[in-house]
């Protein structure tokens, strides 16, 4: 066995085993990437149920704030008619409304700080998944590249170099006969426009006098 088939032989037999070695990697990343996109989508999840307490919340609030001008307005009225006891009734309401919306409003803030926190955790995943998704382009595009150099590595073995030098030979031949054979064409092509009759027909010496005279006649005529 010649010592350049052994090294050509030696260089297919170690870039099948990085192709080897590659695949599964990249194989391990599409996992990772489909696991992480799921991780994300149950972010997503969350932020919009975080969402949707944050705005329940918020109508609670407003609910309790509606309540507490409204037994406000019920107290005045009591006084103004002098019925005492509709109108302790009525404060007592509006005390009990203040404090539901004073709960409120600190539990609102609370959520609102959870949600400000979920939100920047989730364009940080957003970045990150980015990320992980630009990498695996970049992984699989190193692969594809190892890929080709291991089918010309496997072209040019199974070719002799003689068998080459041959096929370049045929090639620059036919080559030139299309040369040739166009530069023959343009020859032709240039003599044949060239050439222009020099000789007048004598059956045509009558008709062309009279056209002659004809053209004279305008000529004087001008």
């Amino acid at each position: 066995m010649g010592i350049f088939k052994r090294v050509k032989q030696f260089f297919l037999a170690e870039t099948n085993g990085l192709l080897d070695k590659c695949e599964q990697p990249l194989n391990m990343v599409n996992q990772y990437i489909r696991e992480f996109d799921q991780e994300l989508a149950r972010g997503q999840q969350a932020l919009t149920n975080q969402l949707f307490i944050e705005k329940r919340q918020a109508a609670l609030i407003a609910e309790a704030e509606s309540a507490v001008q409204k037994r406000e307005r019920q107290a005045k009225l009591a006084v103004e008619r002098g019925e005492d006891h509709v109108a302790k009734l009525a404060l007592q309401e509006k005390m009990m409304q203040e404090k539901k919306l004073t709960a409120y409003r600190l539990q609102y803030a609370a959520i609102q700080e959870q949600t400000k926190t979920l939100t920047e955790k989730i364009g940080q995943l957003l970045v990150q998944s980015e990320e992980y998704n630009h990498r695996r382009l970049l992984l699989a595009s190193r692969v594809n590249v190892a890929s080709s150099l291991k089918d010309i590595q496997q072209t040019v073995v199974a070719f002799q170099t003689e068998n080459i030098a041959h096929g370049f030979a045929r090639a620059e031949e036919k080559v030139l006969l299309i040369e040739a054979e166009l530069e023959a064409l343009n020859h032709f092509n240039s003599a044949a426009k060239s050439i222009t009759p020099q000789y007048l027909d004598p059956n045509l010496a009558g008709e062309i006098e009279h056209a002659l005279d004809e053209l004279k006649l305008q000529k004087q005529a001008e």
